[in-house]
């Protein structure tokens, strides 16, 4: 599944680490800068001074720029090695036009080529330590073999030790590597059970959750509370409680994926990071596990699903907490939501799939908005228009599942993308059927994406078969989308949508919806008002 680091799991006392570099780089220049131009001064008579003192100049000036660099922002950016490497290649081509300018190999300036060698060794990680002590003994080969300056034997030696300090400084990064990998694990582990412990598996999860967006696949959390743990401590002792919280470790271990993972919270409470796992596919290894589980100790257990449940792990983790809670009193779960709590959530989820597409705008709200006004104008009841702005919200749920690459790609779809993203539609009436109380509206979002001539998908349906509630939130999804900026293209006209939805009624679109909407057009006009208003 990918190192830590893939995951976006950063070690904070090592970027701490890394700002504080700047100060010692910057001061390390104005020492460097500083010596050479006593040297410098002390050996006027010799050639080049000049040019020489322009250089260790240009260096000076160079750390006074750097000084004045975002530091934290550079650190936390992932151009933080790209930046450092360059700071030190920059350094390397001084010193060689510096030791070049004094004479070649046998100047005293050559010594400085040991500086940006050790100083990668204090922060550096293993490959730019290697990328800058090997340009460092190229660069000092190639002056010797085309300028010279002094004897083979001197070059040699110098060459020998630059070498050696090369490998000391390598063979110290990757000690540090080693050293930051074990800090980490032993950081975010717990000590008895081996498992993460809250820190680790809290930004495991974050990090899980970052990728489940980007990739739109889902995630599931479960949260395990050991029933009756105190009993075991008090009755058997303290090293009896500890054995039972590590078999319950090893018990979880044999249930669960490679890729998943395993924290302990608390005392007796633990949890499981199922990730890219399809709902159903979560119910059922949280019944396998809670099964073997049982076999030595009850446990209570409940279960939240991205994005179903919620889009922030502070949202699952409350609702899986909820679940757990219903477990261990024997109510059932939670479920019984009214329709302001239904309609909240569909605002939630719908949000977190705008973002997803267009940041500036909230498409789905305004095909709500939409919808509902045509329905109104088709004679809904007040009950029937709360389900329909609820669908109309959910739409495009599905797409929550499709890729960023996909959903969010400039230009024209490939066919086989386009196939790819058709799927959101079965996706969606699939996601939104989990929900108690949005059973009637599962076939208005499956089929919303149906064109009246048969045209559209996932099943072709044309006509009065395909439900009112369905051809509503076709015609109010195409209005919104013409209507609207994109980042591919500026909005269309009012006008210009009508037209649209007018001529393409009776074969995309059902012409009773769109004449609907044509009259919320005619009464805006009637009553003055300088632009489409609908609600």
């Amino acid at each position: 599944m990918g190192s830590e680091q893939d995951r976006g799991i950063v070690d904070q006392s090592a970027l701490r680490i890394r700002e504080a570099t700047f100060a010692a780089g910057i001061w390390l220049t104005y020492v460097v800068c500083g010596s050479s131009a006593i040297y410098i001064a002390l050996t006027w008579q010799r050639p080049n001074r000049t040019a020489l003192l322009a250089l260790f100049g240009a260096g000076t000036v160079a750390a006074v720029i750097v000084s004045r660099l975002p530091h934290e922002r550079i650190v936390l950016s992932r151009f933080r090695e790209a930046f450092f490497l360059s700071w030190s290649l920059i350094d390397l081509v001084l010193i060689v036009l510096a030791t070049y300018a004094d004479g070649g190999t046998g100047s005293p300036l050559a010594l400085i080529f040991f500086t940006p060698v050790v100083f990668s060794a204090v922060s550096y990680p293993l490959g730019s330590v290697a990328a800058v002590g090997g340009l460092s003994v190229a660069a000092y080969l190639t002056l010797a073999v085309t300028i010279g300056g002094s004897g083979w034997g001197y070059q040699a030696l110098f060459a020998v030790m630059l070498m050696c300090a090369c490998a000391m400084s390598a063979w110290q990064a990757r000690n540090h590597d080693r050293q930051r990998t074990v800090l980490m694990e032993v950081s975010r582990a717990d000590p008895l059970t081996g498992c993460l412990n809250r820190r680790g598996f809290e930004e495991r999860a974050l990090a899980e959750l970052a990728a489940a967006r980007r990739g739109g696949h889902q995630v599931a959390v479960l949260l395990l509370d050991v029933d009756h743990f105190k009993l075991v401590n008090d009755r058997q002792g303290h090293a009896a409680g500890d054995k039972l919280l590590c078999w319950v470790v090893d018990t979880l271990r044999l249930g669960v994926r490679p890729g998943d993972a395993i924290g302990r919270l608390g005392g007796d409470e633990f949890a499981v990071l199922f990730a890219d796992i399809e709902h159903p596919d979560a119910l059922e290894s949280a019944a396998r596990i809670t099964e073997a589980l049982s076999e030595r100790v009850p446990c209570s257990v409940g279960l939240a699903s991205f994005p179903l449940d919620g889009i922030e792990l502070e949202e699952l983790m409350r609702q899986a907490d909820l679940r757990l809670y219903a477990s261990r009193h024997g109510r059932p779960e939670l479920g019984s939501t009214s329709a302001t709590e239904r309609l909240s959530w569909a605002a939630t989820l719908a949000h977190a799939v705008d973002m997803r597409m267009n940041a500036g705008h909230e498409h789905s709200r305004a095909v709500a908005d939409c919808a509902v006004s045509i329905g109104a104008a088709l004679g809904w009841q007040e009950d029937m228009l709360s389900m329909l702005r609820i669908a109309s919200m959910l739409h495009d749920v599905g797409k929550v599942t499709v890729s960023d690459r996909i959903l969010c790609k400039p230009g024209p779809l490939t066919p086989e993308e386009y196939e790819l993203i058709k799927l959101h539609a079965t996706a969606g009436a699939e996601l939104v059927s989990r929900v108690e109380g949005l059973e009637m509206i599962v076939p208005w979002v499956r089929h919303s994406h149906e064109s009246f001539d048969g045209s559209g998908y996932p099943d072709g349906l044309r006509g009065e078969a395909i439900p009112q509630a369905s051809r509503i939130m076709l015609v109010a999804d195409a209005f919104d989308a013409m209507t609207s900026t994109r980042p591919y293209r500026d909005a269309c006209s009012v006008e210009h949508a009508r037209e649209e939805l007018e001529r393409h009624a009776g074969t995309q679109f059902d012409p009773e919806c769109v004449r609907a909407l044509v009259e919320q057009f005619a009464d805006v006009r009637a009553n003055g008002a300088s632009r489409l208003t609908l609600a």
